[in-house]
């Protein structure tokens, strides 16, 4: 088969051909969707290391695993979803723990985290690698759920049902989990950033 063809092959042909012993089909695929998991298990963990380590470990579960996968959603989705259960595990391990577990839930009102950008650019740089480090700092508070939620929304830009879809949670179950986590991140930034309210239904959470 020439690489043209190789490229256009749908993924449940690939599929196919690596339970019926091709041994290059399932090297497409890991080329297809390597880089995404890559991203996902990053946007978790933030360690390139562990989260390339995170990939590999990702795709030798769904090789194990591949008869079983019957299809009932994408291929993609369910990598992606090996590679979040996977960062959990690394996460549990690190055991992050949240420090507050009775946050007030009686407030609705929920914010973006908008970097204050007002200062020259070298100072600006210095400014940013600051904040990246304090974010860092902040998210150790958060639970591990709270932490793949907020991760996954604001650095891999899923939407809440498509987070809720490879959670396997309800969507709001995902916003409480992304509001709690937003509420203690906003706190320990309060001087580096502004808080823009926004409605509890507003896409850009």
């Amino acid at each position: 088969m020439n690489p043209i063809s190789e490229s256009a092959a749908t993924d449940s042909e690939l599929i196919a051909r690596t339970l019926g012993g091709d041994g290059n089909a399932y090297g497409i695929l890991v080329d297809r969707f390597q880089r995404k998991i890559y991203r996902v298990a990053y946007a978790i963990v933030r360690d390139d290391v562990e989260a390339d380590t995170i990939t590999q470990d990702t795709f030798v579960q769904a090789y194990t695993h591949l008869a079983r996968f019957q299809g009932r959603a994408e291929l993609e989705t369910w990598l992606t979803r090996i590679a979040i259960n996977r960062s959990r595990d690394w996460l549990r391990r690190r055991k992050f723990v949240s420090l507050f577990s009775h946050d007030d839930e009686s407030d609705e009102r929920q914010y973006v985290i908008e970097p204050v950008d007002e200062r020259p650019d070298a100072e600006r740089q210095i400014m940013a690698h600051q904040l990246r480090a304090a974010i860092t700092r902040a998210e150790r508070l958060l639970s591990s759920q709270q932490k793949i939620i907020f991760r996954l929304r604001h650095y891999e830009h899923h939407s809440l049902e498509e987070i809720a879809e490879l959670l396997g949670l309800q969507s709001g179950t995902v916003r409480a989990h992304l509001f709690r986590a937003i509420h203690k991140v906003r706190k320990e930034l309060a001087e580096w950033v502004t808080m823009r309210e926004v409605s509890p239904h507003d896409e850009t959470l």
